[in-house]
C-alpha cells in the first residue's frame, strides 16, 4: 500500500511537470490579447485534476492488474512486464475515455482520442514508477536485512 501511495504521488507530480512543459507556450510565440496559462498554473491544475483520478481510479485498478499479473509468476519477467504494460495501457485508455464521456456527454471521437492518449501516458508513467519504486524497496530491504545479520 505504501509503495502504491508513494508511486501515485510521484506519478501525479511527474505527470504534471511533463504535461505543463509539453503545453507551455513561450512568450515569444503567444498571440496578443490571448491569455495563456503559465507553467505553474498548468502544474497546479493538472495536480488538482489528475490527483483524484490517480487515487480513485488508478489505485484500485493497479491492485487488480497486479493480482492478474501475479498469476503469471512462472513465466519470464519480460512476459509479465509486457502483460502488465498492456493491462495498464488498456486501463489508462479506458479510464480516460470513460471520464471524458461522463464529464462531457457531447464529446465526440476527436475529443476522446487525445484525452485517452494522455491518460495512457499517465498510466504507463505510473506503471514504470511502480516498477522502479518496487525495485528500490527490494534493494533497500535486502540491504537492511544484510546489515541486521552482521
Amino acid at each position: 500500500m505504501r509503495k502504491r501511495l508513494l508511486t501515485a504521488v510521484l506519478s501525479v507530480i511527474l505527470f504534471a511537470i511533463i504535461f505543463s512543459w509539453f503545453f507551455f507556450v513561450p512568450s515569444s510565440q503567444r498571440e496578443p490579447n490571448v491569455y495563456y496559462f503559465g507553467f505553474s498554473e498548468t502544474f497546479v491544475f493538472v495536480i488538482l485534476y489528475a490527483g483524484p483520478v490517480y487515487l480513485l481510479a488508478g489505485f484500485p485498478l493497479s491492485i487488480f492488474i497486479d493480482k492478474l499479473v501475479a498469476k503469471f509468476h512462472r513465466t519470464s519477467k519480460w512476459k509479465r512486464y509486457f502483460f502488465g504494460l498492456g493491462l495498464y495501457s488498456l486501463a489508462g485508455t479506458l479510464v480516460g475515455a470513460l471520464l471524458l464521456i461522463i464529464l462531457n456527454q457531447n464529446a465526440n471521437l476527436s475529443d476522446v482520442i487525445p484525452f485517452s492518449i494522455c491518460c495512457l501516458v499517465a498510466s504507463n508513467l505510473y506503471y514504470h514508477l511502480l516498477l522502479l519504486v518496487s525495485k528500490i524497496d527490494l534493494v533497500l530491504n535486502n540491504r537492511c536485512s544484510f546489515v541486521q545479520e552482521e
